[in-house]
């Protein structure tokens, strides 16, 4: 019997009135017998389980709709480069001991990955600090010890492994003191001042969720995922989502991490796990629906989608901004990041900013900049659709349970977006909610990048600089500040020559201090 897979139907011209899939598939008669409709969409696209020859039957019946296969989506690990797991089952198995290079106590949740010629072995420390992991080659190339959270990742070289009853590994905690991290201070945010939060921005992250967690503020969201409950947004199993969404806007509390813009509106879209084609359209949708300003997507696929791309254009006419890390096999840039329009980020490290035997030393590409500190993550795609490179190599940010630094252009991507938002704060005059408007981010964005002397196909126009787009802004508040600040000084002489008796010029130094509040 032919294999069914799931397809997603819409229509080529949006203003056509939609009839319905049963309507669609009733009519065609015995060509699609035992095809059945999943779900439809909020905006009128089917989901209808098939056979391939039954896809192609109702395309050449219905010119007028766009069928195409409902793919799975990938989410941008954090842990990019691993080979794939294999069964456990195997003769040989290693013992392994977590413990706080501090404290001596034992750590939990610490996966270690074992790998091997062509696959990954895996195992998981219990509330002991222990962990059992099944082989089966005699030599391994590194074992990594990737904590949930807490600690930086250990790498251990394969000759530490030899003859060994019990490998004791020491972790060494994270640095969480609530000052910007290496990433934001890379692109000039400690230069930039705070005068510019994201206040009054609306940034959609489609991703896996966003947790609750202390350092994080969050305005709602939508879950799209089949049989999931709409309100289930702020679920979060893979922590992805959360520590993409707190590289964007971390709260500004002295404590834990601190985002690019910590006073944006956030909303999660969640889109896995198990994410496909129509619940990435769906979470593009929400957000024209509801009038995001920003989209962030650490997320894609290497196959195109026409749907995907219509509501990304869609997106962009209504003045969304829409961001997307280029992905982490090494490749070509993928889609969404591929299509015209959507700012591509691929993902740069900077030497000096983990410890040398952690996991992020794998990241390090060949190709370094001018000056030796910076390198193209070796994960990161690239191509000449990057639009430009941030920092997503050994970045701290928050996860469900608490901080972890993870790499991926997954990271790379939400900082740009950080970015954006500060950038609409600063410049109001460009949020004109039409296709303009992202444009205009576009540009401002570009125009600070600085060419840090990688291939244009892997850094794009450059490392975007937040001193650098913001300086025009900042320019004219000092300027409106020193005027305010004159104005206010003559009103008082004023006042005090008149002894207090003219109301009027006390109605002004109140609409003075409202006008400085603001």
């Amino acid at each position: 019997m032919p294999e069914k897979k799931r397809y997603l139907i819409g229509y080529r011209d949006s203003a056509v009135v939609p009839r319905s899939m049963e309507t669609i598939i009733d009519s065609l008669g015995t060509g699609l017998e035992g095809a059945r409709k999943i779900r439809k969409l909020r905006t009128g696209q089917s989901i209808v389980e098939m056979t391939g020859e039954q896809a192609v039957k109702l395309a050449e019946e219905q010119p007028d709709l766009i069928i195409e296969e409902d793919r799975e989506l990938e989410m941008f690990l954090a842990m990019p480069g691993l080979m794939p797991r294999v069964p456990a089952e195997a003769d040989q198995s290693l013992a392994f001991r977590v413990l706080d290079e501090e404290t001596g106590d034992p750590v939990e949740n610490v996966t270690i990955y074992c790998a091997g010629s062509s696959v990954t072995y895996k195992g998981v420390t219990d509330s002991k600090g222990t962990a059992r992991v099944r082989v089966q080659e005699t030599a391994l190339r590194h074992i990594i010890a990737s904590p949930r959270d807490t600690y930086w990742s250990k790498l251990i070289p394969a000759s530490r492994v030899k003859d060994s009853a019990e490998i004791d590994i020491r972790l060494r905690k994270l640095p969480v003191d609530g000052n910007y991290g290496w990433g934001p201070r890379l692109l000039g945010m400690d230069k930039a001042g705070r005068a510019f939060t994201g206040r009054g921005v609306k940034i959609a992250i489609i991703d896996s969720g966003i947790a609750a967690h202390e350092d994080l503020k969050t305005a709602g969201g939508y879950n799209t995922l089949d049989g999931g409950a709409p309100g289930d947004w702020n679920i979060d199993e893979k922590g992805h989502g959360t520590h993409c969404c707190g590289i964007a806007a971390s709260q500004d509390n002295r404590a834990g991490v601190r985002g690019i813009a910590p006073d944006a509106g956030i909303y999660s879209l969640k889109v896995f796990p198990g994410g496909r084609f129509s619940d990435l359209v769906e979470a593009v949708n929400w957000c024209i629906d509801n009038y995001m300003d920003i989209i962030s997507m650490s997320l894609g696929s290497r196959s195109h989608s026409v749907q995907i791309e219509q509501a990304l254009r869609e997106a962009g006419e209504r003045g969304i901004t829409c961001i997307a890390a280029a992905g982490n096999d090494g490749g070509p840039v993928s889609y969404p990041a591929a299509y015209e329009g959507v700012i591509a980020v691929s993902a740069i490290g900077k030497r000096g900013t983990f410890p040398e035997d952690s996991a992020h030393k794998l990241r390090e590409g060949d190709y370094v900049s001018a000056d030796g500190e910076l390198f193209i993550a070796g994960f990161s795609n690239c191509g000449p659709g990057i639009d430009v490179c941030a920092p997503g190599v050994a970045i701290l940010s928050t996860v469900p349970t608490g901080y972890a630094a993870w790499d991926g252009t997954s990271m790379a991507c939400p900082a740009v977006a950080g970015l954006a938002a500060l950038i609409l704060e600063a410049y109001p005059e460009i949020r004109t909610g039409d296709e303009w408007q992202p444009y205009y981010v576009r540009s401002i964005i570009n125009g600070s990048a600085t060419d840090i002397g990688l291939p244009r196909e892997m850094q794009g126009a450059g490392l975007p600089r937040a001193d650098l787009a913001l300086a025009a802004a900042l320019r004219s508040r000092e300027y409106e500040n020193e005027i305010l600040t004159s104005y206010r000084q003559y009103m008082e002489h004023l006042l005090e020559r008149t002894g207090g008796a003219v109301r009027e010029i006390e109605e002004s130094l109140k609409r003075l201090e409202n006008l400085r509040r603001k």
